[in-house]
């Protein structure tokens, strides 16, 4: 699923109804973020709670690559990175933290 160039706020509700449509249609997803420009902490939460109800519905919720840019900087800024689990490392970076 291709995610839009800007996913905030404002836009947080058209995404996530795009997700759970995707939910209903799909067993396994990969988001192509090649496209996001422009993204806030509404961008992250979905991501998780996206996550955590593919977990329990035994599906995975994947990136197609790993995050860059401004997700990246996004998720130093909100302190998301100082603690990773294995899991999360796994989801944003494929297991390996950008350098």
């Amino acid at each position: 699923m291709a995610v839009p160039q800007s996913v905030t706020v404002r836009s947080a509700r058209q995404f996530a109804n795009s997700l759970s449509d995707q939910f209903e249609a799909e067993s396994n997803i990969d988001l192509d973020l090649s496209d996001l420009t422009e993204v806030d902490l509404a961008f992250v939460e979905i991501l998780y709670a996206a996550r955590m109800q593919w977990k329990r519905a035994g599906r995975e919720l994947r990136l197609a690559r790993p995050a860059e840019g401004a997700l990246v900087a996004l998720l130093e800024r909100a302190g998301f990175l100082t603690d990773l689990t294995p899991q999360d490392l796994e989801f944003w970076f494929h297991g390996e933290l950008p350098q």
